[in-house]
């Protein structure tokens, strides 16, 4: 599976060429530093290794800049990292944000395939989650034993909220 900082350069270069200075520009319009900093040596050092891994390739049309585009093979491997995503449940909510924000390069049955799944596995977590709670609660445990718990279900909530959006305007 693809790292977060692999899946948004790959991300952007499934929409098209980029040069890596333009990709961090890009992650400045997005403000993603307040949910996923990257700083520029992170990004250049990845894109060195997908290069290595022939994710992405120099398309050589700048001496001065490296400009990238996504490869076959890499396309294939962020669809495969983007359905595992879908498909696991992970609170660090940064995975799931970049699974909903690059599942343009899935096809439209593939991605309601994947919602479907993701669906279902958030509603079986959020029923064992909801039992959990309770049974902590006979038992008379105090609140901040349960908050993490309560955190849990919002999260699952507002997953499945995302998700119930998302399949609306695709």
């Amino acid at each position: 599976m693809l790292s977060k900082t692999s899946i948004v350069i790959m991300g952007m270069l499934s929409k098209g060429e980029m040069n890596a200075y333009d990709m961090l520009k890009m992650i400045e319009k997005m403000n993603m530093k307040y949910w996923f900093p990257i700083g520029a040596t992170t990004l250049y050092e990845t894109c060195i290794r997908l290069e290595k891994k022939n994710y992405i390739e120099n398309t050589g049309e700048s001496d001065k800049k490296a400009i990238y585009h996504i490869t076959e093979e890499g396309l294939q491997e962020l669809k495969s990292t983007i359905c595992a995503l879908f498909e696991r449940v992970d609170f660090d909510s940064v995975w799931f944000c970049l699974a909903v924000m690059y599942s343009g390069v899935l096809d439209k049955k593939e991605l309601k395939r994947e919602i479907m799944i993701r669906t279902k596995i958030l509603d079986e977590y959020e029923k064992g989650t909801i039992a959990n709670k309770e049974l902590m609660l006979k038992e008379d445990v105090s609140y901040i034993e349960v908050c993490a718990i309560d955190r849990m279900i919002q999260i699952i909530r507002m997953e499945k909220e995302t998700l119930e959006r998302f399949a609306k305007n695709n």
